[in-house]
């Protein structure tokens, strides 16, 4: 089979000096900045680089950019889709696949995705070929993605509150020839030195442990290469704040991440297909039931993101007792700091 093509020109040395279209853009969006204000230049300015992409290959053109692009690059549009096919046409032109990324779902902002290219300095990297993306991904994610072809590489997505079983099963939608069983018969301490581990046995299992972020990985890894990888993510993102916390406040490192698990789950809207919770549930006679059992659960009960690791390691300093959610669709909940206050809540939003 032939190599895959470039969807663009060999890489080159990068223009100081730009072309006569970028001059007289800047020189009208001087006049415009002293005729009409700032707002209204940038906004010209933007409109001309959303024809015309090669305009920021100039870094001033860029520093511009990049305020009105703002967050944009690295949030994606939706956290829960489904890997969908995306084509890049041979020779296609940035622009033309920003666009499409837009009309097709993956990205909101096409400038973001032409910006991320050239401030990286991938704007001739990207290849040709069938992708397997999702609206998961973030403009700057996908730009990765496109810079190698499409069978060099397979994108996993963990999601910020995934059990262990999702994960399982993300990895074998990724990894058809991984099963969920062999991968959760990977996912344990086993022989492992990492420190975040420390005090764990051999079976215990890696819950709470596999860092939820987007991951590149070669077509042929291993279940053990996949959950090193998570777990190594996991101490380099979380390690240090981990250990710290647990010498501060004279607990493991092991009872902070089951914290932040149960934080994880309940200060967001839930992902996966948890049920709500029934007053038969309330007298299941389990060790997770913390409703008929004092304190943490066993294990954590799901994999936290950094801000849930974080607020679990350093709480905030507040005189709140107690919680219930507002059962409103946004994922909040309403605080308080007595018993009264508390009943005054649930009443308030409807939570028996």
């Amino acid at each position: 089979m032939p190599p895959r093509a470039p969807a663009h020109r060999p890489p080159r040395a990068r223009s100081t000096t730009g072309p006569l279209v970028f001059i007289l853009v800047v020189i009208l969006a001087i006049v415009a900045v002293v005729a009409l204000g700032r707002p209204i230049a940038e906004d010209a300015l933007v409109a001309q680089v959303e024809q015309h992409d090669t305009l920021l290959k100039q870094s001033v053109v860029r520093d511009i950019v990049a305020a009105r692009v703002g967050a944009e690059a690295d949030l994606a549009k939706d956290a829960n889709a489904e890997p969908r096919s995306f084509v890049i046409s041979r020779g296609e032109a940035i622009g033309s696949i920003a666009r499409r990324l837009v009309s097709e779902g993956f990205i909101r902002s096409a400038l973001a995705f032409t910006y991320v290219l050239y401030d990286t300095g991938r704007e001739d990297s990207l290849q040709s070929g069938a992708y397997t993306i999702s609206a998961g991904l973030t403009p700057r994610e996908l730009s990765q993605v496109f810079e190698k072809a499409p069978g060099e590489q397979t994108v996993l997505r963990i999601i910020d509150g995934w059990r262990l079983s999702q994960v399982a099963t993300a990895v074998n939608k990724a990894f058809p020839k991984i099963s969920e069983d062999d991968f959760l018969k990977t996912a344990v301490v086993g022989d492992r030195r990492n420190t975040v581990l420390s005090g764990l046995g051999p079976d215990q299992s890696l819950e709470g442990f596999l860092f939820p972020d987007t991951y590149f990985f070669k077509p042929t890894a291993t279940p053990g290469t996949i959950v090193d990888t998570l777990l190594d993510q996991f101490e380099q993102r979380a390690g240090q704040t981990l250990r710290q916390a647990a010498v501060e406040n004279k607990t493991t490192i092991y009872d902070i991440v089951k914290l932040a698990s149960i934080v994880e789950r309940e200060a967001r809207d839930r992902v996966g297909q948890w049920r709500e919770l029934t007053l038969a549930d309330l007298e299941m006679d389990s060790p997770y039931n913390t409703y008929k059992v004092a304190g943490l659960p066993p294990t954590p009960i799901c994999n936290a993101g950094q801000a849930a690791l974080a607020a679990a390691a350093k709480p905030a300093d507040v005189p709140y007792l107690f919680f219930v959610a507002k059962n409103d669709g946004t994922g909040d909940h309403a605080f308080a700091k007595t018993i009264e206050e508390q009943e005054a809540n649930r009443a308030k939003y409807g939570n028996k």
